[in-house]
């Protein structure tokens, strides 16, 4: 599922000169970085993406992404299906001494080359907008206690307390 109105390099000086709108969708496979990190790589990425120069005449690339991705659950390890939303602006710089001058809600674009890879930026920035930790809603609604202790009260049979396994730690500091 990859729309080819999305190239695949651009010159983003050029683009930002010519106040150049891009629009489109990629499969999430076409980004291995993100598959790496990803549950699978299905999934498909929407983008839209402006090259203009702002108020202060720099060339900025502003855009958005929405994506849906699988991740998986940090607490039962399953997969799970995530909609992935991210607005960001981009200054479009020539060098680190260009970065350091950039206003504050710009993040620096390095551009060394005549063009750029549209698709790395794209996935650095799908990268930057997935969440440092994935739950299932069902995961999230409980920290897990309930089910330990549901778990524990069965074991034990008749509700009591199980003896904590690292009290034998607790009597190895006493006899030094």
């Amino acid at each position: 599922m990859s729309d080819h109105s999305l190239p695949k390099s651009v010159d983003p000086l050029k683009y930002a000169d010519q106040n150049k709108v891009l629009e489109g969708t990629l499969s999430v496979h076409l980004l291995p970085r993100a598959v790496d990190i990803l549950a699978d790589s299905n999934g498909s990425v929407a983008v839209s993406l402006k090259f203009d120069r702002d108020e202060q005449n720099l060339r900025v690339l502003k855009g958005s992404l929405d994506a849906h991705v699988a991740l998986e659950c940090q607490r039962c390890l399953d997969k799970v299906e995530k909609d992935i939303h991210s607005d960001f602006a981009l200054g479009i710089v020539l060098s680190d001494e260009q970065a350091k001058h950039l206003p504050k809600h710009y993040e620096p674009l390095l551009v060394s080359e005549e063009k750029i890879d549209l698709l790395e930026v794209i996935e650095e920035e799908l990268i930057l907008s997935l969440p440092m930790f994935a739950y299932h809603d069902a995961c999230d609604a409980s920290d897990g206690s309930d089910q330990a202790e549901s778990d524990s009260k069965a074991e034990d049979g008749e509700g009591g307390k199980r003896p904590n396994p690292f009290s034998v730690l607790s009597e190895l500091k006493v006899k030094k």
